[in-house]
C-alpha cells in the first residue's frame, strides 16, 4: 500500500484513540461536549449524534457489523454511517462483496470503541431514577 495512504489511516485512528482515552461521563447532566470526557460523536465533526438514541443504536450496529465483516442493516442511515467511516479513512469498501472493511489500524481499536460507545449510550439513554423518599 502507498505510504501516504497508510499514514492517513494511522492519523485517522490516532484521532479515535485520543477521543477514546478520555474518561467516561459520570452522568449526562452536562451542557455540551467536553474535551475532558468521552463523546464518540466527536469522531464525526459534522454530526451531533447525541440528540437521539437511534443515532447511537445505528452507530453501534454498523461498527459491530464492520468488525464482524457483516452487513445486516440495509437502511439509509446505516449506509450513510458506513460512508462516513470511509470518508474519515477508518474503513474502505471492497469490490466483492461490497461491504465496508476496517483499515488495519482501525481494526485494532474497533472492539474497544464499540464497548466504550455502548457504555456511553447506556449512560445517555437510561432514564435517570428519582431518589425515593
Amino acid at each position: 500500500m502507498v505510504d501516504w495512504i497508510v499514514q492517513r489511516e494511522r492519523d485517522a485512528v490516532e484521532k479515535v484513540r485520543e477521543i477514546m482515552a478520555r474518561p467516561m461521563h459520570d452522568d449526562f447532566e452536562y451542557c455540551g461536549p467536553s474535551v475532558d470526557e468521552f463523546d464518540p460523536w466527536e469522531i464525526f465533526p459534522c454530526l451531533h449524534g447525541s440528540y437521539d438514541s437511534r443515532f447511537d443504536e445505528c452507530a453501534i450496529d454498523v461498527l459491530t457489523e464492520v468488525m464482524n465483516f457483516d452487513r445486516k442493516r440495509e437502511d439509509l442511515g446505516a449506509d450513510m454511517f458506513r460512508e462516513m467511516l470511509c470518508n474519515l479513512n477508518l474503513c474502505d469498501y471492497g469490490t466483492s462483496p461490497r461491504v465496508c472493511f476496517p483499515t488495519t489500524a482501525f481494526k485494532e481499536v474497533l472492539p474497544e470503541l464499540i464497548e466504550k460507545w455502548k457504555q456511553h449510550a447506556e449512560l445517555a439513554w437510561t432514564p435517570i431514577k428519582e431518589p425515593t423518599q
